[in-house]
């Protein structure tokens, strides 16, 4: 085990209800045992240490989850920021504090990077949750796209990658990834199997669109990272999230935003049917 890469596990969690516990018994029951996990508590209205004891009694393991407590929300990203100056070892993987993994994840990622020194990041299928209406996607970019479900990525750590644009930049994530970590080159393998399960809550407040704003920069920045064809229907589709969301919400529609998240995955991914192989996560 001690001649293994080492493996930091980042979760940024704000106000994540019992979600984290089961998000935190992923992480540390996986088959892949040299890692740590930083998590970031973004000054949530919760305490999150409960859901932290949960875990660790759970899985016996108290001694991995290396906690760290904000007194101000500072976003996803900065947050992220937050833990990357403090994660010294050979691979970052990033989770939310509502997803779950396979529990041999990290072993499969680990062994594609250790053995393919080319590539930057690996990344995973993800089964697409929708919690109101229990529905299942599966979701697959290919092998040469830029961004990724954030919550099935690992990454070579090179001491430098941070995400050095603001929360309220159009995929900041992504662009980050594509040209702070890649340099714009195609150095990515997303593995074709389904090892990461990302959770889009009932109350749909895990959607990105809260963040960032409508900006000329912002639209430039869609062309950049997509092709032209899906960067005008992606740049659309935000829009539309930016002026029908937020009224939405306003009359308590939320249940209506997630059907209406859900369309994409209808017209363009594949509906499945839980199996063995499917069925891991819950």
């Amino acid at each position: 085990m001690n001649n293994q890469p080492l493996v930091s596990i980042l979760i940024v969690a704000y106000n994540p209800g019992d979600y984290l516990t089961n998000t935190l018994i992923s992480c540390l029951n996986q088959s892949y045992q040299n890692t740590e996990i930083l998590l970031l508590d973004n000054n949530s209205s919760e305490d999150i240490r409960k859901y932290i004891s949960q875990a660790e009694q759970t899985t016996k393991k108290t001694w991995k989850i290396t906690p760290f407590f904000e007194k101000t929300n500072h976003g996803p990203y900065k947050g992220l920021n937050f833990l990357l100056e403090r994660a010294n070892w050979h691979y970052i993987a990033i989770q939310d504090h509502d997803d779950i993994w396979h529990l041999e994840k990290l072993e499969k990622q680990v062994n594609f990077l250790e053995t393919h020194p080319d590539y930057v990041w690996c990344e995973t299928k993800t089964i697409m949750y929708y919690e109101a209406d229990k529905k299942y996607f599966e979701y697959f970019l290919g092998d040469t796209n830029y961004y990724t479900i954030h919550p099935s990525l690992m990454f070579r750590n090179n001491g430098k990658f941070r995400y050095n644009i603001t929360e309220t930049e159009y995929m900041c994530d992504s662009y980050a990834l594509k040209y702070n970590l890649c340099n714009g080159e195609k150095k990515i393998c997303n593995l074709d199997e389904s090892l990461t399960t990302h959770i889009i809550k009932a109350s749909s407040s895990n959607y990105s669109y809260r963040w960032y704003t409508l900006s000329f920069k912002n639209l430039k920045r869609a062309y950049e990272i997509h092709s032209i064809a899906y960067a005008t229907l992606t740049t659309g589709w935000e829009i539309m999230r930016k002026l029908v969301y937020p009224a939405l919400m306003k009359i308590q529609q939320d249940a209506l935003i997630t059907k209406i998240e859900r369309i994409p995955f209808i017209l363009f991914w594949n509906m499945i049917q839980l199996s063995k192989e499917t069925d891991w996560w819950r």
